[in-house]
């Protein structure tokens, strides 16, 4: 409703129902307002109102120097909520004031009202309410996958894990550009426990490959990976069944949260960047905003939680072979503005894959079997082409070998060495094509 259509509207039914005889105290139960409201609106004569009503058509709004940026990040992203809005705000602004959500929310909708920029429709989910657990009982773990588009406006493919632990609300994210495995989960959920600086007696899962290879009627079989890793950890696991989204609601909700408060909008650089600023996101943002069912901060819910959680001793787990990069035609991977290379045949078409790991100033390559291609120092700066000479095709060998052949096939060799000699000198960069054309002569004689 119209913010002084509603002031209008209260103004004349606050007058109707006193001239009727209602007391102030009746008039403000009727309408559910406050009887200080009720008194401040009968002192307005008609000229107050009219002169009231005039100021708030011309106020000036907190955050109106905000303006461009919150249309066009509106723009980019329609269905963007208030909350991300305001965190993109907290984001590019360093000297953004500390400002309420609902004084956010409200300059989001005047801002989409002005310039008739509208949510698409959504569908509604259904969901059901749960008890509250105890401090340290149970964390909950889910997978996303989301779109991205990089600086170019390419379409990039991102994974995360989330963990959320369910009392808090305490949210820890990871990003991946590969397909999530059991070496990646169980990599994650290390992160996670030493973010969280301990761990929670029971861990909630959906039915995914990575934890459970199947479910034999209650009998659970769990993944190799997984399994010798809960041998380890020695943690419970509770799996959830089939099409039973209430059981781990918490963590479905942290998933929805991070593709539209984080991930929603924002540009692909590399996956190592996306990790810095999802980690600064949860810092700035997803932890420390109150939270809309329990109405407290995870941040403060997670430091009374961490003395019921369960000491973290980090155990030595495989990591993740590294983060999946394209090979390019050139046989080279770019990483961070300069190409390296890998060797010659690595590149089988624009699907072809490799792993790279960073290892303090070292670049590792290895093939998805991971066996190593090559390892390079990381240069500094960009724009530069860092060559491995093994990986580059001695194709003066190969020139080499042709001519002997050629040679070889005549009867006067020392002639025709000498022609061949000629032919090199004279067509450095089609010696190869003259020396087949004069073998394919030769053999069609």
């Amino acid at each position: 409703m119209n913010t002084l259509y509603k002031i209008v509207s209260m103004y004349n039914e606050i007058k109707e129902l006193f001239e009727e005889g209602k007391t102030k105290s009746a008039i403000a139960r009727e309408l559910e307002c406050d009887r200080k409201t009720v008194r401040k609106y009968l002192r307005l004569d008609i000229d107050s109102l009219e002169a009231a009503i005039e100021r708030l058509k011309h106020r000036i709004r907190k955050l109106h120097c905000y303006e461009d940026f919150v249309r066009q990040r509106i723009e980019l992203c329609p269905e963007c909520s208030a909350a991300q809005v305001e965190d993109w705000l907290k984001e590019h602004y360093e000297d953004f004031p500390p400002i309420s959500s609902r004084t956010v929310f409200s300059f989001v909708q005047y801002v989409r009202k002005k310039y008739h920029l509208f949510k698409p429709a959504v569908s509604i989910r259904q969901c059901e309410a749960v008890e509250e657990l105890p401090y340290g009982e149970q964390a909950q773990v889910d997978f996303g996958v989301s779109w991205m588009r990089d600086h170019y406006g390419n379409r990039v493919k991102v994974f995360f894990m989330v963990m959320v632990l369910s009392r808090s609300r305490q949210k820890f994210v990871i990003f991946t550009n590969h397909t999530v495995t059991s070496g990646f989960l169980i990599y994650a959920m290390e992160k996670a426990f030493a973010y969280f600086k301990g761990l929670p007696i029971t861990i909630v899962f959906d039915q995914d490959t990575t934890v459970l290879k199947d479910e034999n009627y209650g009998d659970l079989i769990y993944s190799h990976e997984f399994m010798l890793y809960q041998a380890q950890r020695k943690v419970r696991v509770f799996m959830c069944r089939k099409a039973d989204p209430q059981t781990k609601g918490k963590v479905e909700s942290s998933v929805k949260y991070v593709k539209n408060n984080f991930l929603r909008g924002r540009l692909f650089s590399d996956i190592e960047t996306l990790n810095q600023s999802g980690l600064a996101w949860l810092e700035r943002t997803a932890n420390t905003k109150i939270h809309g069912t329990t109405h407290l901060v995870p941040h403060m819910e997670w430091l009374t939680e961490l003395e019921y959680l369960q000491p973290f001793v980090p155990i030595p787990v495989g990591e993740v072979p590294g983060i999946t990069y394209g090979v390019r035609k050139d046989n080279t991977v770019l990483y961070k503005g300069n190409r390296y290379t890998v060797p010659t045949g690595t590149y089988q078409g624009p699907d072809t894959k490799v792993f790279l790991k960073i290892d303090q100033e070292f670049i590792h390559i290895s093939d998805l079997n991971e066996n190593q291609l090559a390892c390079f120092a990381m240069e500094q700066g960009k724009g530069k082409l860092i060559i491995n000479n093994d990986h580059r095709r001695d194709k003066t060998a190969k020139i080499d070998t042709l001519e002997k052949e050629l040679v070889l096939s005549f009867s006067n060799q020392e002639l025709a060495a000498s022609f061949t000699d000629r032919i090199r000198k004279r067509f450095p960069r089609y010696a190869r094509d003259q020396f087949l054309q004069i073998r394919k002569t030769i053999q069609t004689q």
